[in-house]
């Protein structure tokens, strides 16, 4: 696929798509952040800020192209400490799950200004920075708008070149999968678990940590896939059973909640969980990436887009 050389039509469309998200940046952090907000100027990409957190969005409809949300680290700190819990404002699996949400409300505002003309947005993927110049070559004609906020400067990156692309295990598909346990009591959500996740991982269930203890026993996981809601929230304390048992002290496990409370978290945390989840909220390629990264396994981003010649 190559990307949309930069004609008229594709600056016409990067200007139509400009304004929403320019809007919905200001908007997100005037309403939700509870700070201002404003646009201090739109330059090239190539001479734009590079910051340490980035999030990509796909955008599909009169054009294809990408959006790209780009903050320090320190913005992200401080609005975790002001929106979530000071304790968490240094923890990272915190700041980079702030960061995806941070541009998943700035896609979702800016749709419902772009839904008539057609464009449709995707779920935000964690980037690595440096890839960002993968994403937008000189030629394409993309532009970025640099904010200042209440708490510090953002970048906003946009441009229609291309597609994203998919998340891809670095070490193909020919690496033997990874054994993945999901242990929730709800059927469904098992099912749903395993059917987002069986191509890419051998999965099994079971609905209790007693029956995953059974399971271990004969087939050691990988990582495990805890749901901590159940019996108050006190399922929690099973990831502290699950680290002090031999057969299981070097398991990964990433907790899975529908209460975004930090409390049960904070104490999966302290009992030794590398992540969480929050079923409410959440992607396949969120989940594929926690779990790769639990696993030690950096996910990458597969390019689908080349440069014309």
């Amino acid at each position: 696929m190559s990307f949309i050389p930069a004609t008229h039509t594709t600056e016409t469309l990067t200007k139509r798509f400009s304004d929403p998200v320019i809007n919905s940046v200001i908007d997100v952090f005037k309403y939700f952040v509870g700070t201002t907000a404003e646009l201090e100027t739109i330059i090239d990409v190539s001479d734009a800020p590079r910051h340490l957190l980035s999030s990509a969005i796909e955008v599909n409809g009169p054009g294809k192209g990408i959006v790209v949300v780009n903050v320090p680290r320190d913005l992200v700190s401080r609005a975790v400490a002001l929106l979530i819990d000071e304790t968490l404002a240094e923890d990272e699996h915190v700041l980079t799950d702030f960061a995806c949400e941070l541009s998943n409300m700035i896609a979702g505002q800016a749709k419902k200004a772009v839904d008539h003309m057609g464009f449709q947005l995707g779920h935000p993927t964690l980037i690595e920075t440096e890839q960002i110049d993968t994403l937008y070559p000189p030629e394409a004609g993309s532009k970025c708008g640099i904010f200042q906020t209440g708490i510090g400067e953002i970048a906003v990156y946009f441009g229609f070149v291309g597609q994203l692309g998919e998340i891809l295990d670095q070490e193909g598909p020919e690496a033997e999968k990874k054994r993945l346990l999901v242990v929730d009591p709800d059927e469904l959500s098992c099912a749903l678990f395993k059917g987002l996740l069986h191509e890419r991982y051998q999965v099994q269930t079971a609905s209790t940590v007693e029956e995953a203890f059974m399971d271990s026993a004969l087939n050691e996981p990988d990582l495990i896939l805890l749901e901590i809601d159940a019996d108050h929230g006190h399922q929690a304390e099973a990831v502290r059973q699950i680290k002090e048992s031999p057969l299981m002290e070097n398991v990964e496990i990433l907790v899975i909640t529908s209460n975004r409370s930090t409390t049960a978290i904070i104490q999966a945390f302290n009992h030794g969980a590398a992540d969480y989840i929050l079923k409410t909220d959440f992607t396949k390629q969120i989940l594929i990436g926690k779990i790769e990264r639990a696993l030690g396994r950096t996910p990458v981003v597969k390019e689908v887009v080349t440069t014309t010649k």
